[in-house]
Order: C-alpha cells, then sequence, then structure tokens
C-alpha cells in the first residue's frame, strides 16, 4: 500500500482546534487556534485556509487521519463527522488516532530518549485520561495497555502499581493533566514521584503528529472507510449529575 499521498489531518479534542496537511514529499502545513464550542464551525475554513496555502484542491487529498479520543465529546463528535464527511465525498481512506498516542508524537522531539512515556491528559470532572506509551523495535507508538480514566488518586495508585514506588529513570510525563491535576497527584504519589511530576511537559495533541501517525497506519494496511470512522470513547458519562454536583459542591465546604 502505498504511502505517497497529501494527508489532510485535525485534532478538536482538546480546547485547541489543530489542523495539518502533510504533502506527498512529507512536508507539513499546520495551523491552530482556540477550538471548544468554535471547532464544529472553523474546522472546515481552517483546512481550505491551508489547501489554498499549499495549492491543492480538496479532491487531491488521498487520506483523512483524525483525533479520536479519548477527548471532549463535543470535539470528538466533530472531528469524526468531518472525517467521515470528507472521507466519504472523496472515497479515500479515514485513520481514527487514538489522542494519547498523538500526544507522545506531538512531543517526540523533546520527550525522547525516553522509553517510559506516561501520557495524561484532563478529563475533567475530576479525573484524568491516561495510558503507558512504548516505542517499539519499529519505531512505531503503541499503548502498552488500553487507556483509563480515573481520579488522580486511581491513577496514581496505578502508576506505582506499572512502574514502582521509584519510577523508572527514564519516565517522562507528557499531556495536559498536570496544571488540574499536579497537587493532587504530588499527594497521592510517593516522593520519588515529585521528579518526573515537577519535568511533565504539557503537551496536547498535534495535527501534524496525527499526519504523520496516519500516514504510517495506512502504509501498514491499517486505515477504514469513512462508515468505520468512530470516535474513541474511554467515558460513556458526559457530565455529572445535580445531586452528584451538589455533594463535591458539599464535600469541598466540609474539606477545603
Amino acid at each position: 500500500m502505498s504511502s505517497a499521498l497529501h494527508v489532510l489531518a485535525f485534532d478538536s479534542s482538546t480546547e485547541w482546534l489543530s489542523v495539518a496537511l502533510q504533502l506527498e514529499d512529507g512536508a507539513i502545513l499546520a495551523g491552530s487556534e482556540p477550538g471548544g464550542a468554535r471547532a464544529s464551525q472553523r474546522l472546515l475554513p481552517l483546512v481550505q485556509e491551508l489547501l489554498a496555502e499549499a495549492g491543492l484542491r480538496l479532491g487531491e487529498i488521498g487520506l483523512i487521519g483524525f483525533g479520536a479520543g479519548p477527548g471532549a465529546f463535543t470535539g470528538l463528535r466533530a472531528a469524526c463527522a468531518a472525517a467521515q464527511g470528507l472521507a466519504f465525498g472523496l472515497d479515500i481512506p479515514v485513520v481514527p488516532v487514538h489522542t494519547l498516542l498523538a500526544v507522545a508524537a506531538s512531543a517526540e522531539h523533546a520527550a525522547m530518549p525516553a522509553s517510559t512515556l506516561l501520557v495524561a491528559n484532563d478529563a475533567r470532572m475530576g479525573e484524568l485520561y491516561w495510558a503507558l506509551v512504548q516505542q517499539g523495535a519499529d519505531g512505531n507508538l503503541r499503548l502498552r495497555a488500553p487507556a483509563q480514566v480515573a481520579s488522580p488518586q486511581a491513577a496514581a495508585m496505578a502508576w506505582v502499581q506499572a512502574l514502582g514506588e521509584a519510577p523508572p529513570e527514564d519516565v517522562q510525563l507528557l499531556g495536559h493533566a498536570w496544571a488540574a491535576h499536579r497537587a493532587a497527584l504530588a499527594a497521592a504519589l510517593p516522593v520519588a514521584w515529585r521528579k518526573p511530576l515537577d519535568e511533565a511537559l504539557t503537551v496536547t495533541p498535534k495535527a501534524a503528529a496525527i499526519a504523520r501517525l496516519a500516514r504510517a497506519a495506512h502504509a501498514r494496511g491499517e486505515s477504514v472507510a469513512a462508515a468505520q470512522a468512530l470516535p474513541i470513547y474511554v467515558r460513556d458519562k458526559v457530565a455529572l449529575t445535580t445531586e452528584e454536583r451538589e455533594r463535591a459542591r458539599h464535600v469541598e465546604v466540609v474539606h477545603p
């Protein structure tokens, strides 16, 4: 399966909208801007801007990669709908890219030669998405186990169980969970984890990394038809109930 094709990629799984175009020769054009609720309105115009910059028509795109999740529900649905619609109209394949792998790929230049990558993204509702990522002998990034969603306390316990009370010296923490959860993680993790936690890199998934991952997956025969391009949900619950919000507020008052 030839990898010589133009790849369109985008991600709106976080508060940022990222779009990239990887040309046949490997050159990449990319753009990003605040996303969130605006992502569904701005995604396609941003795609058109990149195509115009590259001097390409939409019909010249041969593959689409998108950040499939986990991430913000609205953003995942917007990206998936755009990927399905474009791919169906162009009759081209799609690669749904795991967003935690995309984070690892987005930070490769800074994280390597670390061989143990712990990626954690803010999942809101007091939780985070996380997974351990490893680079195989073939250079491809893979999840060591399925991604999980957990409270900082539960995640900390799982990290200690997986990596030990004293983590490997080459461990690198990546993602955008640290601003929201660092204090809770620091309180739950052993002291030996303080250094990697202090050195954690704040990284969001970049469409340029998704384009590279999509091209590699397509070359391995892992792309799918438009109808099979679906979001990756790790958590089915979108928001707290009124009762849960009231209980959380009560806990905050009793335990400031």
